[in-house]
């Protein structure tokens, strides 16, 4: 088994990759990483160490992928995952990395006939009808109520069917057109595709900014 994940050097990337190599040692894993993420450079030496193969690349330029041999799964946990990216009017980055880069990750995985890992977020949710839903005080916090304005959301949590009318920030549009996209070349390519949606992450070697990665730069303080 041949695995590619890009954002490989960042901090859900390492973390799969070292998790794959840890769990099962015969797999060749490949990192595709920028080093744009101040801090993602000290992860190249872990990677290193549990045998899994650093590329440095770029996801933007399609032309990076072809130092990567063929591979059977693509997992694409590359991303600029700011909420606040692109709001002071520079959404280049961003666009290109969240939107164009997917697609470039697409079109490897269909090239090599290997199956499609997405890592999308829970940003894809409109904020304002975020908003809008009830809770109810608990002793140690506050919990979604069962009684809601909207469907798709419960004491459970927030589920599929949940409304995904408005505006949810421009990291949040640019994963939801990927997802849209993925889902397209599933269908008309029957390339093999999966979305996950993730929510609040964090742990040990997130590198925590104020706008991304909060509770581990709030541990850190």
């Amino acid at each position: 088994m041949k695995i590619l994940i890009t954002g490989g050097a960042g901090f859900v990337g390492s973390s799969l990759a070292i998790s794959l190599k840890m769990n099962y040692p015969h797999y060749e894993v490949f990192a595709l990483d920028n080093l744009k993420r101040r801090g993602s450079e000290l992860n190249i030496s872990r990677l290193k160490k549990h045998g899994v193969e650093f590329v440095h690349g770029d996801i933007r330029n399609k032309e990076d992928f072809d130092a990567i041999p063929a591979v059977d799964t693509v997992i694409e946990a590359s991303a600029e995952p700011s909420v606040l990216a692109g709001l002071d009017g520079t959404p280049d980055y961003l666009i290109n990395t969240n939107l164009v880069g997917t697609v470039n990750c697409l079109n490897y995985a269909l090239k090599h006939k290997a199956g499609f890992i997405f890592l999308s977020t829970s940003r894809v949710y409109p904020i304002k009808t975020i908003e809008t839903l009830n809770f109810v005080e608990e002793e140690t916090r506050f919990a979604l109520s069962d009684e809601q304005p909207v469907p798709g959301v419960s004491s459970k949590g927030i589920a599929e069917d949940f409304p995904l009318n408005g505006a949810r920030s421009l990291y949040g549009t640019t994963k939801l057109a990927s997802e849209l996209i993925i889902q397209e070349y599933n269908e008309f390519y029957n390339l093999k595709t999966v979305i996950n949606r993730c929510g609040v992450i964090t742990g040990p070697w997130q590198m925590g900014k104020v706008d991304q990665g909060v509770m581990v730069l709030w541990i850190a303080k």
